[in-house]
């Protein structure tokens, strides 16, 4: 569809008449505005950053998802009929009394989570020391950053992934990534660890940082670290690290870089004054606090999802929260009962339809998408994949993807699939 230089007509519903705020242009935002607008509703986006994408723009690198791409994504969405603005912070340039005076029935909160958690040892505020979402934010927007020819990467996530692959596109000559647990433990994507592997970043395992040394002139010499054990699961079923005692080591670099997760900013709520917002409850992780179901929040009119409600979680997450909470307000602003989806496949499990084993289902790899070489990534921010070529694609879509129970029944006059 792109590249035909045209796009299919999305329809929209009639006017309603309701206004809804959208704040928070990253993919909770703008799935949330998709829905509205196709419903009928008048919908605006309020966003802080220069441009609307969120975390996808300003957090995600180019290798992995090109901006030419985005643009239009983010284009096709607002050509429906959804006004923007951007440079304006919630709570900053406007706030709840302003929306409510502006004739906006509804709100909803898509900040996502940009604060980035501190390490929380001596020297990680010296020359040469970044937090992870941070980095990402300066170097997406073409800020000038000091760059060093070694450096460490701390966390095990896909943030830090982004980071060091980011690092060796900038030219550094050795890119380590740290982390208190083992490869194993990594909540990183399995390609993303793989492709960091084969670009040349060097992992240092059951480490934990306890202290960034510095020259006379305060610029990042070394990291210090702890060595580690892994004791008994923790409360998120891992494995915990445990601390080997006099094992203290340096790594010698000159950058070290924070990746080990964010919240979101809720400092709107102490800037906006309207009562309302004093009613708006946070969790203990600076969340909004809301019911999970239907994404409503404390207030009645605010709606959340996406990272500010979840933590920093995956982007398919916050745009699926972006419809059910345009499912939500529909319901608000029709004066209609704000209940959840009766019978969600979420919720009903069907153990018939759960095998192990399948007569006439003869198992397949997915196939693997092709990437540029090596050498080709690290001259420049092009993007990794390429397309599957036709062939292949043909066999990914003869696969049985457990979609169904139909293939499953012999009574029926369905074809049983040929491979899994």
């Amino acid at each position: 569809e792109m590249n035909s230089g045209s796009r299919i007509p999305i329809k929209c519903a009639p006017d309603t008449g309701k206004k809804v705020a959208v704040i928070g242009g990253g993919p909770a935002g703008l799935s949330c505005a998709f829905f509205l607008r196709r419903i009928g509703h008048q919908v605006s986006i309020f966003e802080a950053m220069p441009k609307l994408g969120g975390i996808i723009r300003y957090g995600i690198p180019e290798y992995r998802l090109p901006k030419k791409v985005l643009d239009w994504e983010i284009q096709g969405i607002l050509d429906l009929g959804i006004n923007s603005y951007t440079n304006v912070k919630f709570g900053t340039d406007f706030g709840l009394g302003s929306l409510m005076a502006s004739g906006y029935e509804a709100v909803f909160l898509g900040v996502g989570a940009w604060e980035d958690y501190s390490l929380g040892i001596d020297g990680e505020d010296l020359d040469g020391c970044f937090k992870g979402i941070d980095f990402l934010q300066k170097f997406s927007r073409g800020e000038k950053i000091k760059l060093g020819k070694t450096a460490a990467v701390v966390g095990g996530g896909n943030s830090a992934i982004d980071c060091v692959r980011t690092l060796l596109r900038l030219g550094l000559e050795k890119v380590y990534i740290v982390y208190r647990r083992t490869r194993n433990e990594m909540p990183a994507n399995e390609v993303e660890i793989v492709a960091s592997e084969e670009e040349g970043v060097e992992f240092v395992f059951l480490a934990a940082p306890t202290k960034v040394v510095s020259d006379d002139n305060g610029k990042v010499t070394q990291l210090e670290y702890l060595k580690m054990e892994l004791g008994e699961p923790d409360a998120s079923g891992r494995r915990r690290p445990v601390p080997v005692e006099g094992s203290e080591t340096l790594l010698d670099v000159e950058m070290v870089i924070s990746a080990i997760g964010q919240s979101p900013d809720a400092s709107f709520k102490k800037q906006d004054t309207c009562e309302r917002m004093t009613q708006l409850e946070l969790t203990r992780w600076n969340t909004i606090d809301n019911d999970p179901a239907i994404l409503q929040s404390s207030v009645p009119y605010i709606f959340t999802g996406g990272d500010s409600a979840t933590g920093p979680a995956l982007v398919i997450d916050a745009i699926g929260s972006g419809r059910r909470a345009a499912r939500s307000i529909d319901l608000f602003l029709k004066g209609e009962e704000v209940e959840p989806v009766k019978d969600s496949l979420q919720k009903k499990r069907i153990p018939e339809s759960i095998f192990t084993h399948v007569d006439g289902i003869k198992k397949s790899p997915r196939a693997k998408m092709p990437e540029i070489n090596v050498d080709q990534r690290l001259d420049s921010m092009i993007e990794v994949d390429l397309v599957l070529p036709e062939d292949a694609a043909q066999k990914e879509a003869e696969r049985c993807l457990n979609c169904c129970r139909i293939c499953y029944n012999p009574d029926t006059d369905f074809p049983i699939a040929g491979t899994h």
